[in-house]
């Protein structure tokens, strides 16, 4: 068990890492803005279990392998810098799709959009288990395919813990707590964006968003490709 001195260190300090705003957070903020509640919540329950894999990973040795190793920290890297390109290219379809779904819906002259009666007829569906399942798998490898999470929970972890007691109970706590503060952080906040949405739902701004988040992985997927395991 961890002592209470090193709780109160830890909890703080994890904490800011779980704010600070990555490829996590600008996944989670685009899903709920652009999708809805459910589905940015469902991401951010993938991102919690990605730091499960983490911590597991860093029990078993795993971590140290891959750090220690340049080959294959440079797989996971650019398996992770490509997803995250995949995501932003993703985004940038999506922002141009909504840009021509713009212009065939514009409505005629003297007529609003909104007296549209098969708008009024068909409701907005609630999201699938399909589409909270790919919000979840997106969450959950953004997260997993971040090597620099690796490295954080490979050197970040050990500081708070006791090497005369037990490793894997001292690693499975402080990773629980991680991934506790990632849904007490982002589940909230899914919820919040969702509540947002609801005030720029126009197709103008999805399109905006799309392109303006597209562009976001595309360079956290660069950033990432150039980085080193120093």
């Amino acid at each position: 068990m961890i002592s209470l001195e090193n709780l109160l260190l830890f909890v703080p300090l994890a904490a800011i890492l779980v704010v600070l705003p990555g490829p996590d957070f600008a996944l989670i903020a685009k899903i709920s803005l652009l999708d809805g509640r459910p589905q940015g919540q469902a991401a951010a329950c993938g991102v919690a279990l990605g730091i499960v894999i983490h911590t597991s990973a860093a029990m078993l040795g795993i971590s140290a392998i891959i750090a220690q190793s340049v080959f294959l920290f440079s797989i996971l890297k650019y398996i992770g810098a490509a997803y995250l390109f995949w995501l932003g290219v993703q985004a940038l379809r999506q922002g141009r799709a909504a840009s021509q779904a713009v212009v065939r819906t514009a409505p005629l002259p003297g007529r609003d959009a909104e007296e549209s009666p098969e708008e009024a007829a068909h409701p907005v569906p609630r999201p699938t288990r399909a589409l909270l399942r790919r919000a979840f798998k997106q969450g959950l490898l953004t997260n997993i395919l971040n090597p620099k999470a690796v490295l954080i929970f490979l050197t970040f972890l050990p500081q708070f813990m006791n090497p005369h007691m037990p490793l894997a109970p001292q690693f499975l706590e402080l990773g629980g707590i991680m991934s506790a503060l990632c849904l007490c952080w982002y589940v909230p906040l899914a919820y919040m964006l969702g509540h947002v949405r609801k005030a720029f739902e126009s197709s103008r701004f999805q399109q905006w968003l799309q392109r303006c988040t597209g562009v976001v992985f595309i360079a956290f997927g660069l950033k990432l490709a150039a980085a080193h395991n120093d």
